[in-house]
């Protein structure tokens, strides 16, 4: 009877507790014992794949949002639970039954959850069923993926556009464009091309001078920029950026089209490439168009400074002036790419108006960022069959002169 008396007793060389009715562990223990959370490698994996964040609010769980220090303050969840009678335990229907999961503790069925969506989802079981969670976990990695990758689907090519007419040479860093297309979320795939653009022969800015530009411009373009694709079959992203005559930087426009994917650049002294605010909306142009009885009419393009009308009219014997301004013309004008595209949006209206008007050449005249410069070249290099007569400050005699004509 000395059995009787042990407290404990051997069953296959393992200790047996008795339990409290004298026999061995309650089914509850037992059903817990067979539990196994998932190992320390398992979990910081489940981190990294969800990038911190919790797979169904979307909250960043690595901080802490009053004191904003860093924190570690996700909880990995289980889909088909660690033990049979938890949450979707007896869940009919999954692709993986509770029955054919031979690894509970598996990534695949494991997410990463806030404490308030780990308690919900275990509370409220029959609202998420195992099948749903599945689908939004595997969501949820997908969109993080696609982040990740952007990059490698979003390949870039820096191209910086360079005059040599001024009487300080002004020059790009070309680590700047390289950067900036990373911070846009886009790889580039080597070193920039950079484009500088003939010298003044006799220091004019005459016809000879721009049929030289438009040369340089093409052969650079055709010969120089790959026309690799990226996986998605997209072309390469081209970051474009310029220190140029205004009619040089249309002529580049034009040199590389409105078909090709490209984001634009202000070069600026104090922030380089680098957006001014990245957070600015921009506002509203003004056009107005004052319809004279006769004659071609001139569109001004006041985005940095007002134009003088007096200046204009001494150019070019006028009948009918359109202005195109901001709200407030400034140097600084351009924010961030948002402000480029809205300058697009609303100049395609603009000149649909002018060219409706009249048949005649539209005269040009443009107080604006190089970038923009650039954009109404591209702009201008489909859907517009108007020639339009550009000019600029003569640089010796300070007037206005034509320059180029694009159509």
């Amino acid at each position: 009877m000395a059995h009787k008396n042990n407290a404990a007793k051997l069953a296959n060389g393992k200790k047996v507790t008795p339990s409290r009715s004298g026999g061995r562990v309650g089914k509850k223990a037992a059903i817990k014992k067979k539990r196994e959370d998932a190992s320390p490698k398992v979990r910081d994996a489940v981190w990294i794949r969800a990038a911190g964040h919790c797979e169904l609010c979307g909250r960043d769980l690595s901080y802490e949002r009053l004191s904003l220090s860093i924190a570690k303050l996700g909880e990995v969840a289980h889909i088909l639970p660690a033990s049979p009678d938890g949450p979707r335990g007896s869940n009919g229907g999954t692709v993986t039954s509770i029955a054919d999961l031979s690894d509970r503790n598996d990534p695949g069925n494991l997410m990463l959850l806030c404490d308030s969506c780990h308690s919900e989802i275990d509370k409220t079981p029959s609202f998420y069923p195992a099948e749903d969670l599945t689908a939004q976990h595997e969501a949820f990695i997908e969109s993080i993926r696609f982040a990740a990758t952007r990059s490698k689907a979003n390949q870039g090519q820096g191209v910086l556009i360079q005059g040599n007419h001024f009487e300080n040479l002004a020059r790009i860093d070309p680590t700047e464009i390289q950067t900036a297309l990373w911070r846009d979320r886009t790889r580039p795939i080597g070193r920039p091309l950079i484009i500088d653009l003939p010298k003044l022969d006799g220091g004019v800015r005459d016809d000879a001078y721009y049929v030289a530009v438009r040369k340089k411009l093409k052969y650079s373009v055709d010969r120089d920029i790959p026309s690799t694709q990226s996986d998605d079959g997209d072309g390469l992203v081209l970051g474009m950026a310029g220190i140029a005559d205004m009619p040089s930087m249309m002529l580049a426009g034009q040199a590389i089209g409105d078909r090709r994917r490209r984001k634009l650049y202000s070069s600026d002294r104090k922030t380089g490439l680098v957006w001014p605010d990245s957070s600015a909306k921009p506002k509203d142009f003004k056009f107005e168009f004052e319809k004279g009885d006769a004659g071609p009419v001139a569109l001004l393009l006041e985005i940095s400074v007002v134009l003088s009308t007096d200046a204009i009219h001494a150019a070019a014997p006028l009948g009918s002036i359109a202005r195109f301004t901001a709200s407030e013309p400034s140097y600084s004008y351009i924010r961030n790419g948002e402000f480029i595209d809205h300058f697009r949006e609303q100049i395609q209206p603009a000149l649909g108006i002018i060219e409706a008007h009249t048949a005649e050449p539209i005269h040009l005249f443009m107080a604006i960022p190089a970038a923009l410069a650039f954009e109404l070249g591209a702009l201008l290099s489909t859907n517009h069959r108007h020639k339009y007569i550009v000019y600029d400050v003569d640089d010796q005699s300070k007037t206005y002169r034509q320059h180029i004509t694009i159509g």
